[in-house]
């Protein structure tokens, strides 16, 4: 019977049990960042529209992607939102209806095996949304907890 070691993904040749965890994997300090966003009455954001989630991510940290949520109360028929950041507009959650309220967990990445580190690319420690489909509802809520380690 073979034993057959699950890594990290980053050495799939490796067939050791005493791969270095990385401390977003195990241990890590794992800090919350929760953003809320209400839109005006009038002057809502259309569609193309980008989103600025402040403050930004520092450099180096990774976002966790099955513990970060964006939430939306009802908004407009046809409206979508991603979320990502300035380097890919929805490398953390592909266009999603904010029609009903309701949320959305963040693992876009995560489900095609990525494991992201902010500050490898330009930009990519500022988190974006952009708007598709249709405006945003006047006075739509969204609100963004997003979990995220830098050790």
């Amino acid at each position: 019977m073979a034993t057959v070691y699950v890594n990290d993904g980053l050495n799939p040749g490796a067939q050791t049990s005493f791969n270095r965890l990385e401390s977003y994997d195990l241990g890590g300090k794992v800090r919350m960042a929760t953003l809320k966003y209400t839109a005006p009455a009038t002057g809502m954001p259309q569609v193309a529209d980008v989103l600025v989630w402040i403050p930004n991510l520092p450099k180096g940290a990774r976002v966790i992607p099955h513990l970060t949520k964006l939430y939306w109360s009802a908004g407009t028929a046809s409206s979508t939102l991603t979320l990502g950041d300035s380097a890919t507009a929805n490398r953390y959650l592909t266009a999603t209806a904010i029609t009903s309220a309701g949320s959305a967990i963040a693992e876009t990445g995560a489900a095609n095996g990525a494991t992201y580190v902010t500050g490898t690319n330009s930009g990519d420690t500022v988190l974006t949304s952009t708007v598709a489909g249709a405006a945003i509802a006047a006075s739509q809520v969204i609100t963004l907890c997003v979990a995220y380690v830098q050790d």
